[in-house]
């Protein structure tokens, strides 16, 4: 594998993983530094492991299928219902993600200064110019870019906090609050859009480089690796970027946020978090959108670049109108959007399910078709994110 075809072949498990520390992530990761400390390091670090297993898989699927997203490859397979059944349920999540990457946009713009009336209108412009761009390739150019800058960004904000000696880095407890949470970090490691963004991005792009789908698979599994890994170090970064601030401190509060990072990291640290928490909720944003429109066509068989664009706005203008008109009352917004994102772990079941499936389908996949060890993994993963979502609801 060259260098050359590292090039070519980057992008789709980066920005997937990348896009995977969203607004709700980050704000999660605020509390638990605010409650936790570093105590929950050795969490989210095992965290890599299930969302290596199942993007992995989605990836391969994906680099043997060259130019056949998801959607596609299960309507063919099996029939348009059972398509829809899986694209649909995601589509009907991710109106309340965008709520949720809204808030975030605006959280992290009046961290800078700037009003909500302000951020969104410019960012969700933004979105639809990046969107409207034909060409996944040129698309892509822009999602490494602001994945590069949420990286940088709640890294600079770990460094300048920097490290508490002394702090434990482990912590367990049976009682209900602490299971709860880890049932629910569980839960919600994989999205709905993550799984059908990467199949059907990795098969876009790899269709048009010609090395041999060995090195694809190859380079695919390494990416998803390296990107799940840096995924995690994201979110431990936030952690301790955050640890020891009060927990009285309601992260979606700006001012309070805003004074409390100043009091622990300086006065340039509350613009460096209103910049990686831009960033974040808008590469999750653009990925949301890519994934659930893509799977949704491609299970119709209608891809067209006009119905793209009338399933964005079905999803997005909505959820931009509600986080506009509830600007003073962003709690209420997040935890009624989160509630409704509690299913989501139910939903992800069946894309990973059918991924399952056709993993290990030897016409499909060839040689490059998941072992029986593999595939005990991955069921075994399954059962993990299933079994956290359902105690996190409990």
């Amino acid at each position: 594998m060259s260098i050359r075809e590292i090039v070519r072949l980057f992008g789709p498990a980066w920005i997937v993983m990348m896009a995977d520390v969203d607004a709700a992530s980050v704000l999660t990761g605020v509390a638990n530094g605010q409650e936790y400390g570093y105590r929950l390091i050795w969490l989210l670090l095992l965290l890599a492991f299930p969302l290596y297993v199942i993007q992995e898989a989605a990836g391969r699927l994906g680099a043997v299928n060259n130019g056949k997203g998801l959607g596609e490859i299960i309507r063919e397979r099996y029939s348009v219902k059972i398509s829809l059944l899986a694209s649909l349920s995601m589509f009907m999540v991710d109106v309340f993600t965008y709520i949720v990457e809204y808030v975030g946009i605006a959280v992290g713009g009046l961290v800078l200064g700037v009003p909500p009336y302000i951020t969104l209108p410019i960012f969700f412009i933004f979105h639809l110019i990046i969107i409207s761009t034909r060409k996944y390739d040129k698309i892509e150019k822009f999602l490494i870019s602001i994945s590069l800058i949420l990286l940088v960004a709640f890294m600079l904000e770990a460094i300048l906090r920097g490290i508490i000696p002394g702090e434990n880095v482990f912590y367990f407890s049976l009682s209900k609050s602490f299971t709860f949470l880890v049932a629910a970090n569980i839960g919600a490691v994989v999205m709905p859009f993550m799984i059908f963004y990467q199949t059907s991005a990795t098969a876009y792009k790899y269709q048009d480089v010609a090395s041999p789908i060995e090195t694809k698979v190859k380079w695919s599994s390494i990416e998803t690796f390296i990107g799940a890994i840096v995924s995690e170090l994201i979110m431990v970064a936030i952690e301790m970027a955050t640890t020891g601030i009060s927990q009285s401190v309601d992260p979606l509060n700006y001012k309070e946020m805003s004074y409390s990072l100043s009091l622990i990291s300086g006065p340039i640290s509350p613009y460096i978090f209103g910049i990686g928490l831009i960033s974040a909720a808008f590469l999750a944003l653009i990925v949301e959108s890519l994934g659930s429109a893509w799977g949704t066509l491609e299970a119709l068989g209608k891809n067209s670049f006009s119905n793209f664009l009338l399933l964005y706005i079905s999803e997005s203008i909505p959820s931009l109108v509600i986080t506009l008109l509830f600007t003073n009352n962003y709690d209420n917004v997040i935890n009624f959007a989160l509630t409704l994102m509690s299913i989501a772990p139910f939903i992800v079941i069946i894309p990973s399910v059918l991924i399952g499936i056709l993993i290990k389908d030897k016409n499909l996949m060839m040689n490059y078709k998941y072992g029986r060890t593999r595939m005990i993994i991955y069921w075994i993963t399954v059962i993990i994110i299933l079994t956290g979502g359902i105690l996190a609801i409990i």
